[in-house]
């Protein structure tokens, strides 16, 4: 008897079962109160069949991290992709980075505990990392195609990016911690009135 291929198609699905409980267990719990037995009784797997996948811990946060963050480079690619203009991108960009108050609750809650723990271990600041530098990247074309469209000043594409990015990064964690009756809509637009203080000719 020959043994039996694996189903890389089923493999797939069992994985994504259980990041996406992953997933939902950090949003209720924090990353602090998520464990290997929760996360399999929220997918209705079993024991042995997750630790096939996630040996650790650790191992599950990493999965659950870089499925985040390739959901959030995703959506922010193909929204940039749909803006032919340079303020049309950054307009885009800002609509997906401060969304709606529930969906963006929920991303911060997590992204910012994944935060925390990528200051005290490498192999989450390496994922973090990385999805900065995408971040970074996407800004730094928005910028230099603004200064060719003479729609931006001539700043620092690299300095200009990097500010993009602690504003918007920075408005909505005060808008994560601020007052829960101040609605999300005024952070972005605050963020958008220095960012076209800065850049607009």
């Amino acid at each position: 008897m020959s043994p039996r291929r694996a189903n890389p198609e089923l493999a797939h699905r069992r994985r994504d079962v259980l990041v996406r409980a992953g997933y939902a267990e950090i949003l209720e719990k924090g990353i602090q109160g998520t464990t290997l037995d929760s996360v399999v009784a929220r997918a209705g797997s079993s024991k042995g069949g997750a630790l096939y996948y996630f040996p650790t811990k650790e191992d599950l946060l990493s999965g659950v991290l870089e499925w985040l963050l390739r959901q959030l480079n995703r959506t922010l690619d193909e929204v940039l992709q749909g803006q032919d203009s340079s303020r049309g991108k950054l307009v885009a960009e800002l609509e997906v980075l401060f969304h709606s108050a529930e969906v963006n609750r929920k991303l911060y809650l997590v992204f910012f505990d994944f935060v925390a723990l990528g200051t005290r271990q490498p192999r989450f600041r390496s994922l973090l990392a990385g999805f900065f530098e995408a971040c970074h990247r996407r800004d730094i074309e928005i910028v230099e195609l603004g200064i060719k469209e003479q729609q931006f000043r001539r700043v620092n594409p690299q300095e200009a990016a990097a500010t993009i990015r602690a504003l918007v990064d920075g408005y909505c964690l005060q808008w994560l911690v601020g007052p829960s009756d101040t609605p999300i809509e005024s952070y972005r637009d605050r963020c958008r009135a220095v960012l076209g203080a800065y850049l607009l000719r």
